[in-house]
């Protein structure tokens, strides 16, 4: 009987296994970078929100900012955030003609809380003064 030529079944049980293995990985891999884009994605929606809130403040009346309130902008936030979100500001006054603007932003994503926070001073001489 002449000698056959081909691969023996071991081989291919471990050629498979190991194909099998590099597609999970790879898999994997994808996931976790999708994942990650997604994240990014959230934290520049909030950073922008917050953005957008502290130059809506800017650009108003100064003597409207109170000492010690909080300004809930929640129904402003975007729709790309994912929920629950909420949208605060926590107004102080540090010293004469200057208000301290600290801005939150809350956000849920895959049952985790997220906080993206911005600071901004606005002075009494501004825009619309």
């Amino acid at each position: 009987m002449g000698k056959q030529t081909g691969f023996t079944i071991p081989e291919l049980v471990v050629t498979i296994l190991f194909i099998g293995f590099a597609f999970v990985a790879i898999t994997q891999l994808y996931l976790s970078v999708q994942r990650i884009q997604d994240q990014t994605a959230y934290i520049q929606i909030a950073s922008h929100a917050a953005q957008t809130e502290i130059e809506s403040l800017r650009n108003g009346n100064y003597s409207s900012l109170a000492d010690n309130s909080t300004i809930d902008f929640s129904g402003s936030l975007p729709a790309g955030l994912p929920g629950p979100s909420s949208g605060n500001v926590a107004v102080t006054s540090p010293m004469a003609g200057l208000k301290r603007v600290d801005v939150t932003v809350l956000y849920t994503d895959h049952g985790s809380q997220h906080k993206v926070e911005l600071t901004s001073l606005i002075g009494v001489i501004g825009i619309s003064q």
